[in-house]
């Protein structure tokens, strides 16, 4: 027991005695305060180790919440932050140090003091707010933007400032003696946005993504984005095109996570800005919106675009030489993600000055002994094909003729990579599988030819299908090839048409029989050689995520020569994709080999959603009394239906077989 002072009172603060009982009385109203909730359980240690999370979007991200109480809610020793006006590493408060006035609490500060209930003691958050009250992606000049690359100044340049931003705050941290680990982004955003479709913004916000992934070389760097109030939702009627897009980014994108909102917390006479309560509830859903992004590996499929014109060297003067190459960007361009692994791209060859071919591959890769438009002097020829992306995001076509040629490419999807799921597509460098001219020797007609794919040159056994360039020729009468599984009928569609002696290529999309192979028709009277080349092939199962492929039986689904008859001159023809023969109701796009036949006159065929605009590119071109068939990748309406235009100063027929879809 310690000795009394002649006062009879307690020895003074230096002494051991004191120290002892004051000790004791703090820890007893740490504990208490502790278990009341209002001092963090490590608020005694001092973390080594911060975790760091950029916080970006716009006023909610910034901080509108308001204290529940007369005061701000008290500092966290273990949350830090480097703001954005003063660019210092100190102790996070509320409001965080945001672009703009922030007058309340973030749910970036909320998802901190959850998450690091998570953590070990040693461990604490650095938070980069760089969120600023009314912006979104725009392409106005001189107006703050997230749009990557619209900006016209630095000044601007939203995304440039959050990373420039983000890699200083981890320097100060280190230089303070800290060891400093990127975690996360968390992003709320979108009522700036309110009359923007969905699929613009899910291309402008997975670029986005994109870009903070690449800049932060983090290419897995978990994404999570907060819902908007419901009632500012219900407020402009275009912000549910917003909100649907911000629903399905996990979907889209790998590790990316959904944080849901709560309705009915907003602030007194503000529809937008959430309230203390709806913070505190956001920075839940942001936690478990996080973990699920650490996990989230798939990513999808297929994604169409409105068919988007990349190249045309009629416009820059620069035809492409007998034995040379030219090469065009995809990734990070025009909407396109950077993670783009392979596009569907349609390509035409016109003013070609000998015969030839050409071999679309990645870029930076040995040019595959593959074809994928033949051609004849003074033809304009198109065709489909699915090619991966080069390591530089470029795209290399390669013309093998003695002549020079023009060349025309206009891309209608992409793909990105992902885990393994039911549905997505594999890009391969194009391998040729069968050449009949080399064996087993011409197909004869009404004879068919089978080979096998699964199982064989790096495609699984359980492949559901095949994408492959399918070519006929030194035909001896006109025709058809169709494509379709062994062991299944052959349907009423058509693949390949040809006359004689003619070498006509298309790219096709073919199931895979149970045996691994594939059969082709030829319904000709006389016999033809057929080449086949595969470039990628779709896994299998039930396709259950937007952007999954589902290849179905070719069906006819129009053929004008039965029904509406000839299509004029500038004249369109819709017909329904959703709901029918197996098609849901809302496909985001449908793979369908469009035929021209009986023309009157030379033109083009533009095959695009039914209510869109009709785009500056095009899907089949033909001459007069031509039968010219070509692939396509089409988004299907909100009706669900497809629509075709027929620019041409004659009339012509037009026939559709679908063989699969993608989902929505």
């Amino acid at each position: 027991m310690a000795a009394l002072s002649k006062s009879g009172r307690p020895p003074d603060a230096g002494h051991t005695g004191d120290r002892g009982f004051r000790k004791l009385l703090v820890g007893l109203a740490t504990s208490a305060l502790t278990l009341a909730g209002l001092v963090p359980a490590h608020a005694a240690a001092t973390p080594t180790v911060l975790h760091v999370f950029l916080a970006v979007g716009q006023s909610n991200m910034s901080g509108r919440g308001l204290p529940s109480g007369t005061t701000d809610d008290p500092a966290d020793s273990r949350i830090f932050q480097f703001g954005a006006t003063n660019r210092t590493f100190r102790t996070a408060s509320v409001p965080l140090d945001m672009h703009d006035t922030a007058g309340g609490i973030s749910p970036a500060t909320t998802f901190a003091r959850g998450y690091l209930k998570t953590q070990p003691a040693n461990v604490g958050v650095l938070i980069i707010p760089a969120a600023h009250g009314d912006t979104g992606f725009t392409d106005a000049a001189a107006t703050l933007t997230w749009t990557v690359g619209a900006a016209t100044s630095s000044t601007f340049d939203l995304p440039a400032l959050a990373v420039a931003q983000t890699f200083a705050g981890m320097a100060a941290a280190r230089a303070r003696g800290r060891t400093v680990s990127l975690k996360g982004i968390l992003w709320h955003q979108g009522e700036k946005n309110s009359t923007t479709s969905t699929s613009e913004y899910s291309a402008r916000l997975d670029r986005l993504i994109a870009f903070f992934r690449s800049r932060l070389a983090a290419p897995k760097l978990p994404f999570v984005v907060g819902r908007m109030s419901l009632e500012g939702i219900e407020a402009a009627p275009g912000r549910a095109n917003v909100d649907k897009s911000h629903r399905e980014t996990p979907e889209r994108v790998a590790h990316t996570g959904f944080a849901p909102s709560l309705a009915g917390a907003v602030n007194a006479g503000d529809p937008i800005h959430f309230s203390r309560s709806g913070v505190d509830y956001l920075g839940r859903t942001y936690l478990s919106g996080f973990l699920d992004a650490v996990r989230n590996t798939l990513a999808p499929s297929a994604v169409p675009i409105p068919p988007t014109r990349f190249l045309d060297t009629r416009l820059t003067s620069q035809r492409v030489g007998g034995g040379r190459s030219v090469s065009f960007r995809v990734a990070g361009v025009r909407g396109m993600p950077l993670d783009v692994s392979a596009v569907v791209v349609n390509l035409t060859v016109t003013e070609p000055t000998s015969f030839g071919f050409i071999t679309a591959h990645a870029s930076g890769k040995a040019r595959p002994e593959a074809s994928n438009v033949n051609y004849a002097a003074g033809q304009t020829t198109a065709n489909l094909a699915v090619v991966p992306v080069g390591n530089d995001g470029r795209v290399t076509l390669s013309n093998t003729s003695s002549g020079s040629v023009q060349i025309i490419a206009d891309v209608s999807a992409y793909f990105r990579a992902g885990a393994p799921s039911p549905g997505a597509f594999r890009p391969l460098d194009p391998i040729r599988f069968l050449d009949t001219r080399l064996s087993p020797g011409r197909v004869p007609g009404g004879g068919s030819v089978s080979f096998k794919v699964g199982g064989t040159s790096g495609i699984p056994a359980d492949a559901s299908a095949v994408v492959m360039n399918l070519t006929a020729t030194e035909p001896r009468s006109s025709g058809f090839l169709t494509a379709h599984a062994a062991g299944a009928h052959k349907p009423n569609a058509s693949n390949v048409n040809f006359a004689p002696g003619q070498t006509v290529p298309n790219l096709v999309v073919v199931p895979v029989g149970r045996d691994g192979k594939v059969t082709v028709s030829n319904t000709s009277a006389g016999s033809t050689q057929v080449v086949a080349d595969v470039s990628g092939y779709f896994l299998p199962g039930d396709p259950d995520r937007a952007g999954a492929f589902a290849a179905v039986t070719p069906t006819r689904f129009l053929d004008t020569r039965s029904s509406s008859g000839r299509v004029a001159a500038g004249g369109s023809v819709t017909f329904q994709v959703g709901g029918r023969n197996g098609i849901p109701a809302n496909p985001a796009a449908v793979v369908v080999n469009l035929t021209v036949t009986e023309t009157t006159s030379y033109g083009l065929l533009t095959a695009y959603a039914s209510g869109a605009s009709r785009p500056n590119t095009s899907n089949v071109n033909y001459a007069r009394g031509q039968t010219v068939p070509n692939l396509a990748v089409v988004p299907a309406g909100a009706d669900g239906k497809v629509r075709i235009t027929n620019s041409s100063r004659g009339s012509a027929h037009i026939v559709a077989d679908v063989s699969g879809y993608i989902l929505k």
